[in-house]
């Protein structure tokens, strides 16, 4: 299978959907969940039940499924809000960190889009591409266990994406470098100036530590160095898709000042 820019058929997609409903079931995985959920309220309408009646979603498959319904406003921002709860709570169980890479996995979906499915770089095809962002998404769910984000849906996939980004560049890099060299090119085989992005994100940061907003400054990074639409970005984070594109316009006239 070759890697092209549209989503090539990954079995590994399949092959997790098909071990989360069996694992996302189980009575370890519940009880798991009920932990977690007894820390949150939210969660513990759901996964415990009310006065009001039994649990609509007793076990951790229940609850995936429940967030990737979400639609509307307010349901997009509770899901993301129950992101932000597992990540925090993901060091109570290693469980939750499967859990949150089965939640994550049509955004990862997305970022292998965006990457192009890893053309250009050192994978064989989009299959193992994906194994590579899965593994990484595990690495940097280890690495956050225990972690409180309010935006925890965007920074995680923003850290995945930004780590296979900086892989794939690499393999450009090393390929590039067996290109005869002129005499006025360095040897190490690449020139290496600071590109238009780059440079924006480095302003974003000093921006930042002089006293621009969070929000303002994460959705101008998302959108402008990360490539993320405000339509993705507002079913990421379940933010309202207005809000988002107010903080992109007050952060960017900020900029131009």
């Amino acid at each position: 299978m070759s890697i092209t820019a549209s989503r090539p058929r990954v079995a590994l997609i399949d092959q997790m959907a098909a071990e989360w409903q069996s694992i996302g079931r189980s009575p370890s995985a519940a009880r798991a969940l009920q932990e977690v959920a007894r820390r949150d309220r939210g969660l513990a309408v759901l996964v415990l039940g009310s006065d009001d009646g039994p649990p609509p979603c007793p076990f951790p498959c229940d609850v995936v499924d429940h967030m990737r319904r979400a639609t509307g406003r307010v349901q997009r921002e509770e899901a993301a809000r129950l992101v932000r709860v597992l990540l925090r709570e993901a060091d109570v169980d290693p469980f939750i960190c499967r859990m949150l890479v089965q939640v994550l996995v049509p955004g990862l979906v997305m970022v292998a889009g965006k990457l192009q499915w890893g053309r250009g770089g050192e994978w064989e095809d989009g299959e193992e591409f994906f194994g590579e962002l899965v593994s990484t998404a595990w690495l940097v769910l280890r690495d956050w266990s225990g972690q409180d984000r309010p935006y925890a849906a965007l920074d995680l996939l923003s850290a995945i994406r930004c780590r296979l980004r900086r892989q794939l560049f690499r393999s450009k890099e090393v390929s590039g470098r067996s290109v005869p060299l002129g005499p006025d090119e360095p040897a190490d085989g690449f020139s290496r100036t600071e590109t238009d992005l780059e440079e924006l994100a480095r302003l974003l940061i000093d921006l930042h530590r002089e006293g621009m907003r969070s929000d303002e400054v994460q959705v101008l990074y998302a959108h402008h160095v990360l490539g993320y639409s405000m339509a993705e970005l507002a079913a990421l984070t379940g933010r309202d898709r207005r809000a988002l594109y107010a903080r992109r316009d007050r952060g960017q006239r900020r900029l131009c000042a």
